[in-house]
């Protein structure tokens, strides 16, 4: 079997085989998604335009062998094609990326196409009235910004990768203890084979006068770290916020401090707002936002500069059509990120969306971006 009619069945046969199939078996079942995704990139001072194509599809399996026992697999397939291996040569290594302790993927080069294939969930996860136990490759979201999360020690996430909505995972064992309304606690413990990759912390919530609280500490990758964060509101507007501290084991000067804050107001018409600035002191000076990917990132590096500004609208035309415009800039530095984006969505389970990014910068190269993403639910 080529490796064409291969992605064929993987895309667009087994998920119709399984989908029939888990009608006589209540104990598992089977979504997911396929994605059509074409993009057009333009470089400052380059007179051509880079066309790419990806094929995107995500199988997510729910097995529930009992009441209290669920087990959980999702797979993220990609075939790449365009311009793109072209400009960057070792591309299907830039993109094999966030395996985390175990190697749980497949990529391959076929000089035009590369194939690339992962397991980004493969959990166990038990469940009693006021406690859960999950071992395996999970997402454990700390955070309760939109826009940036110093809490996230685990799994830092990028705003530029919009087309990964479920976000990374990391190979961890996690113990969650429910007390009472929004309260409890939190203990994780990621796989690692070395200090640098190791990470460990627990997390207290609790609720006080309307505002969800919570407290952290561990070590993350050499670092003791401690934070907190909340969520309320003053008065009609929601109000957030994150802190982090990072003390570096081996080198002083590398501590760094995180934080950020957000406000966000939807009026009656159902235009939404979300305004967030984040500090982050590490600071890594790097010019090219475009090196920032999701899967390589660590909370400390999710952006270049040190002081960072987050501005966005959402706005619903028509119940069928609605639209973003997300507004990333820099402040002291004359980096500036702009994303609008219009979602329109003519069947429940059908979805074509039209993004743009650009980057902007005087001190680098600008970077301009088209995308029309097709995708289809199941």
């Amino acid at each position: 079997m080529n490796i064409f009619k291969f992605f064929c069945f993987i895309f667009l046969v087994l998920p119709g085989i399984i989908i029939r199939a888990q009608d006589h078996n209540k104990k598992w079942r089977l979504d997911g998604y396929f994605k059509e995704m074409l993009s057009s990139t333009a470089l400052q001072d380059v007179d051509s335009f880079m066309f790419d194509n990806l094929m995107h599809n995500r199988l997510n399996f729910f097995w529930y062998p009992t009441e209290k026992v669920t087990a959980n697999m999702e797979v993220r397939t990609r075939l790449f094609h365009g311009d793109v291996l072209k400009v960057i040569p070792s591309y299907v290594h830039y993109i094999d990326v966030n395996n985390d302790f175990f190697d749980l993927s497949y990529s391959e080069d076929f000089d035009q196409v590369v194939f690339h294939t992962i397991i980004d969930r493969l959990y166990l996860q038990w469940n009693d009235d006021s406690w859960q136990l999950k071992v395996g490759r999970q997402r454990i979201n700390w955070g309760v910004n939109l826009a940036w999360n110093p809490n996230d020690i685990f799994n830092a996430y990028s705003l530029y990768d919009f087309d990964y909505e479920e976000r990374p995972g990391t190979d961890a064992l996690r113990f969650q203890k429910f007390i009472s309304y929004a309260g409890g606690y939190d203990i994780a413990i990621k796989i690692a084979d070395n200090w640098d990759e190791f990470i460990a912390a627990g997390m207290y919530k609790w609720n006080f006068k309307g505002y969800d609280l919570q407290a952290l500490g561990g070590i993350m990758k050499n670092n003791l770290t401690g934070g907190v964060g909340w969520a309320g509101s003053l008065g009609l507007a929601g109000f957030k916020g994150e802190s982090n501290y990072f003390y570096d084991l081996t080198q002083s000067d590398q501590n760094a401090w995180l934080t950020s804050l957000s406000f966000d107001y939807s009026l009656p018409n159902s235009l939404y707002f979300n305004a967030s600035v984040f500090y982050n002191s590490y600071s890594t000076h790097q010019d090219n936002l475009l090196l920032l990917n999701s899967g390589n990132s660590d909370v400390r590096s999710l952006t270049p500069y040190k002081w960072n500004a987050f501005l966005q609208s959402n706005y619903t035309f028509h119940p069928l059509f609605s639209g973003s415009l997300l507004t990333l800039a820099y402040p002291g530095n004359s980096g500036l990120f702009i994303n609008p984006m219009f979602m329109f969505s003519p069947l429940n389970n059908f979805d074509l969306d039209l993004i743009g990014q650009f980057f902007l910068n005087k001190d680098s190269q600008n970077t301009s971006s088209a995308y029309l993403r097709f995708k289809y639910s199941f």
